[in-house]
C-alpha cells in the first residue's frame, strides 16, 4: 500500500521534486539539519574544484581543457562586450558564478537530484550578494559621484522627489528580477518535464494498446530534455552578463 502511494505521489506531483528534505543532523561546528539541498550544495562545490584541479593538473589535451577553455573564452567575451573594463578584474568573480549556476543547472537534470537554482532562496543568495558587491564596488571607485544613478544628468530639479524614488526602487528590483528568472526558468522547465514523465509512464502501464501513444510523449520529452541542457547554459549566460552589466553601470556611471 505504502509502495503504491509513494508511486502516485512521485510520478502525480511535479513540485515534489523541489522540496528540501531534511536528511540527517551533522554536529561537526554546531548542530545544525544537513537538508537536500546542503548536500547538493556542498557537492557541486566539490565537482567544480574537481574539475578545475583534474584540469590543471594534466598536460596533455583533452575534452576537458577544451571544454574549460571555451567556457573561459565565453566569461571573456562577455566582460569584453558589456563593459569598458580595460582589465579583466572581475574576470574569475564571473567565471566562478558562471561555473557554479552551470554546473548547478547540469546536476539537477540527474535523476532523484536537486537543482539547487530552482530554489528561490539559493538564487536570491546569489543575487544579493553580487548586489551588495557591486554597490561596495562603486562606492570604492566612485565615492559620492555614485548616488548619480539614481539622478540622470539634465533633469530638471522640480521632479528629482518624484524621479530618485522611482529610480531608487528600480535599481533595488534588479535583485529580484535577477533571481526571479533564474528561479522560475529552472523550476518551470524541471516540472514540465515530470509532469510529461509521469504522463508517459501512466500511459504505458495502462495496456499494450497505450504503448504506442506513450512514445509521443517520450519523443517530446527527449526534445524538451536536450532544451534544458540549452536552457542550463543560458541561465548561466545571462546571469553572468546582467552581473558585468552592473558592474560597468556603477563604474563608467552609465
Amino acid at each position: 500500500m505504502f509502495n503504491i502511494v509513494f508511486q502516485l505521489n512521485f510520478f502525480y506531483d511535479p513540485l515534489e521534486q523541489f522540496a528540501i528534505v531534511p536528511l540527517f543532523w551533522s554536529h561537526i561546528m554546531c548542530p545544525s539539519q544537513i537538508t537536500n539541498l546542503t548536500l547538493i550544495l556542498v557537492l557541486n562545490l566539490f565537482l567544480i574544484h574537481f574539475v578545475i584541479a583534474e584540469i590543471y593538473n594534466r598536460s596533455e589535451s583533452n575534452i576537458w581543457i577544451v571544454l574549460l577553455k571555451s567556457l573561459y573564452g565565453v566569461v571573456k567575451n562577455i566582460i569584453k562586450s558589456n563593459t569598458t573594463l580595460k582589465r579583466y578584474q572581475y574576470f574569475s568573480i564571473l567565471l566562478f558564478l558562471f561555473l557554479f549556476i552551470f554546473v548547478s543547472n547540469l546536476v539537477g537534470l540527474i535523476p532523484y537530484s536537486f537543482t539547487l537554482t530552482s530554489s528561490f532562496v539559493v538564487t536570491f543568495f546569489l543575487a544579493l550578494t553580487h548586489f551588495i558587491g557591486i554597490n561596495i564596488i562603486g562606492l570604492t571607485e566612485q565615492r559620492w559621484k555614485f548616488f548619480n544613478l539614481f539622478l540622470p544628468s539634465g533633469v530638471p530639479l522640480a521632479i528629482a522627489p518624484i524621479l530618485i524614488p522611482i529610480e531608487f526602487v528600480s535599481y533595488l528590483a534588479r535583485v529580484f528580477s535577477l533571481s526571479i528568472r533564474l528561479f522560475a526558468n529552472m523550476m518551470s522547465g524541471h516540472a514540465l518535464l515530470k509532469i510529461l514523465i509521469g504522463f508517459s509512464w501512466t500511459l504505458l502501464g495502462s495496456g499494450i494498446l497505450s504503448a504506442g501513444i506513450a512514445l509521443f510523449p517520450w519523443l517530446i520529452v527527449t526534445a524538451i530534455m536536450f532544451l534544458e541542457l540549452l536552457i542550463a547554459f543560458l541561465q548561466a549566460y545571462v546571469f553572468v552578463i546582467l552581473i558585468a552589466i552592473y558592474i560597468n553601470d556603477v563604474i563608467s556611471m552609465h
